[in-house]
């Protein structure tokens, strides 16, 4: 008997279609002498020399010769500075300005444009020492992205949020909210207004900065309107710690922390180690081998770059303060923010807590059928929901640990300096088993 094996591949009429690309795409085609003889003009006109040593043309990236910047009043560290061109073939290219200091820190400044005179232009405006500030002898590199001024005014409130502001619950809320502000604003800084306010605290506190700039000075003259430099990243070194800030231009969320140390080294350091600062610097987590935390900032541009600067000194301040004596002095020094930092970590449960216990007190609540009160009881729970998931950071639901005294002698540990235990041979550990030998049970011996 034979059996027969029938393989379907389907009717060769219908081909199975392949995917389409989104957006038609080319391969990249290598820089030629022709294309880079083209692209040097407006950098042979500045005294800039390309270096075909440090360039990439197979991915179209140009390099030119670093400069030395010597060190001033404002900066006291020497720098070097070193242009990136990377060239496209189609549309804007991108110049990005790499500057780096003796100890490795590197800060960068990019630009995107299809002119190159106006890119070097735009980049000329922006100071070379603004990408470095030293805190309590500690420098600091940080790394801008030139924007349209107008597209930050874009990203602000839309229209359906102005629209809000001018009914009557709006215009209750603002006056809600001022009077509160009056009253209660210099003792809860969460109270405060992000307008004028806040926005003249950050002017002044940029301006006093070494090599900062009033938020309205720093703007950017170009021929398709202002720019402005928003800050992107941040790095330094505080004794042990390698400390890396980024912060989001689009979506307006609080900048994220991450707290780094040596390879073999593990740091050791309490939960608030940032959030004693004050009300807006939020706990820190461990994650395997680093510590992420976040500060809570200005949304809108051109308060926000102002504000992680100043706050970003605030926290390099206080880190070196903090490393710099015994962990047990930490606990002296911020035992009352310690506290609030204790309550502001329980602020979720307890609104919780207090919802549910509040829940059964409804029912002794006298209301008509068809009031506005039992409506918005009723409709509490998806209210709650949607405003949660609106929130810009998701709350923590925990029950927080109460302050205490750190044992730890040093704010490191070397992860070499706990020895593991030294793994016994197979061979010895029988022998150590059955160091008593086979020997006849005693009822056997009986027997026999």
């Amino acid at each position: 008997m034979h059996q027969v094996r029938i393989v379907s591949k389907g009717p060769r009429l219908m081909p199975k279609p392949k995917p389409r690309p989104l957006r038609p795409t080319q391969p990249l085609r290598p820089l030629t002498h022709h294309d880079i003889l083209a692209l040097m003009a407006p950098f042979t006109r500045r005294g800039l020399h390309a270096d075909m040593a440090a360039s990439r043309r197979e991915d179209r990236v140009l390099a030119f010769k670093p400069e030395d910047i010597p060190a001033d009043a404002h900066c006291p560290l020497d720098l070097t500075a070193q242009l990136t061109l990377e060239a496209a073939q189609v549309g804007k290219h991108r110049l990005v300005r790499r500057v780096w200091d003796g100890s490795g820190l590197t800060a960068t400044l990019t630009a995107d444009g299809a002119d190159l005179d106006a890119l070097l232009e735009q980049l000329e405006q922006v100071p070379v020492r603004r990408h470095f500030v030293v805190y309590d002898g500690v420098p600091v590199a940080r790394s801008y992205m030139l924007e349209p001024a107008s597209q930050a005014l874009a990203q602000r409130a839309g229209a359906g949020a102005r629209w809000a502001a001018q009914t009557v619950g709006g215009r209750l809320w603002q006056a809600a909210r001022g009077g509160a502000e009056r009253l209660l604003g210099s003792r809860l800084p969460f109270l405060r207004r992000k307008g004028s306010a806040s926005l003249a605290a950050a002017t002044e506190r940029a301006a006093s900065e070494p090599g900062g700039a009033a938020p309205d000075e720093a703007l950017i003259e170009d021929a398709d309107g202002p720019l402005r430099a928003l800050i992107t990243e941040a790095n330094t070194r505080v004794g042990p710690v390698h400390l890396n800030l980024k912060a989001d231009r689009f979506n307006g969320m609080p900048v994220e922390l991450k707290l780094t140390t040596d390879a073999g080294v593990k740091l050791k350091v309490p939960e608030d180690l940032l959030a004693v600062v004050g009300w807006h610097y939020r706990p820190l987590r461990q994650i395997v081998s680093y510590w992420r935390g976040s500060i809570r900032v200005a949304t809108h541009e051109p308060e926000r770059t102002a504000d992680i600067e100043a706050k970003l000194g605030e926290v390099v301040k206080h880190l070196s303060a903090t490393l710099a004596a015994s962990p047990k002095e930490f606990h002296r020094r911020h035992l009352g923010a310690r506290w609030r930092v204790t309550y502001q970590r329980a602020v979720p449960m307890l609104f919780l807590l207090g919802i549910m216990a509040a829940t059964p007190g409804i029912q002794w609540l006298d209301m008509a059928d068809n009031s506005i009160l039992r409506m918005l009881i009723f409709h509490a729970p998806p209210f709650m929901l949607v405003g949660f998931f609106l929130m810009r950071e998701m709350p923590r639901f925990e029950i927080p640990p109460l302050p205490r005294a750190l044992v730890q002698r040093d704010w490191v540990e070397r992860v070499t300096d706990n020895k593991a235990p030294t793994p016994v041979p197979a061979a010895a550990a029988n022998a150590q088993r059955f160091d008593g030998g086979f020997e006849r049970p005693a009822a056997a011996e009986a027997e026999g």
